[in-house]
């Protein structure tokens, strides 16, 4: 969660706008509420059991259609198809699809007999397909907190590389949420966390998840307390011509890890001992071994405490992912 958030003045306006307690955590509040429709959408489908599944069913309770453009063709197509219904959003189409936009939601002023009121672009040409099942959540999640207010008028994208504003960030917070939902992953996080683990759990809960997205969201929910650690090879932090090595440039550690007091930040060497260097150099692109997280060190030579960990390590391109567990 960005830092701060919970302080910034236009989340605890969207909470009071949501009809919310007054709280000293508006996020956490904001969440309550989106997990308090999810629950009631899942109380009346009970037969809903994956994460596609789910958001085909929150999709549907919030009045939305998913319209994907994989090519300039499609997004030709879709245009006319909207234009030809007389509706004014269909001008904004290839204008708010801009390089940098990965999907936006209008609210359709002219709807069919058997059309939902609102219609959801998701752009999935070129890299951005990666991206198609956690930007299908982003869009779901501005629903789930539209205010009355705003109703009428809703419009929103969303940007990966422009500074996001606080509302922006809320809802990638609600996406993180539910394009993993804790519930129904725990019904498949069986045994030993492993890359084989994970990817059995993708493949039968949201195969529509890149294989990236899918490691972050079950990491984080994984009854295991975890480290997960990207690694590649990178200069130290503020040094982009120097003092390159096979560094940690995104880490998570997930909750069951941050309460054993287990703490490890981006930027971190990866040490010299460590099954992850026999992956990057190609000798394995597999392989685990037991290790301790005491080996890593920080730019300033900082190093954590004694703790025996288990590392699983796999190279994916010119990325190592690798899980700490800790023994």
């Amino acid at each position: 969660m960005p830092t701060n958030l919970h302080k910034n003045p236009t989340i605890h306006t969207l909470a009071t706008d949501l009809g919310l307690r007054i709280t000293t955590d508006p996020v956490a509040a904001i969440k309550d509420h989106c997990h308090r429709q999810i629950k009631r959408f899942l109380k009346e489908f009970s037969h809903c059991t994956t994460l596609t599944g789910l958001l085909e069913l929150a999709a549907q309770k919030l009045g939305t259609s998913f319209r994907e453009i994989h090519t300039d063709a499609d997004l030709v197509q879709i245009t006319k198809e909207y234009t030809d219904r007389g509706e004014p959003c269909a001008a904004l189409f290839k204008s708010e699809l801009a390089e940098d936009v990965y999907g936006v939601t209008f609210k359709i002023l002219r709807p069919g007999k058997f059309d939902l009121p609102y219609v959801s672009l998701i752009d999935c040409r070129g890299s951005k397909k990666q991206r198609c099942y956690f930007t299908k959540w982003h869009e779901l999640g501005h629903l789930l907190i539209l205010t009355d207010q705003r109703r009428l008028a809703f419009k929103r994208t969303h940007a990966l590389h422009e500074p996001k504003s606080p509302e922006e960030s809320m809802v990638d917070v609600i996406a993180g949420e539910f394009a993993y939902y804790a519930p129904m992953v725990l019904s498949f996080a069986k045994g030993n966390l492993t890359f084989e683990a994970i990817d059995a759990a993708r493949m039968a809960l949201c195969p529509e998840g890149s294989y990236h997205s899918a490691l972050i969201g079950l990491v984080r929910v994984w009854p295991t307390p975890c480290v997960l650690v990207d690694v590649k090879w990178a200069p130290k932090k503020g040094l982009a011509h120097s003092s390159y090595a096979l560094r940690a440039v995104n880490v998570l550690v997930n909750d069951l890890a941050r309460h054993q007091g287990i703490q490890l930040h981006k930027n971190f060497r990866v040490p010299e001992g460590s099954v992850i260097h026999t992956v990057f150099n190609g000798s394995l692109s597999e392989t685990s071994a037991r290790e301790d997280l005491c080996w890593w060190e920080s730019s300033d030579g900082t190093r954590l405490e004694k703790q025996e960990i288990r590392v699983s390590a796999k190279k994916i391109g010119d990325t190592v992912h690798a899980l700490l567990i800790p023994q």
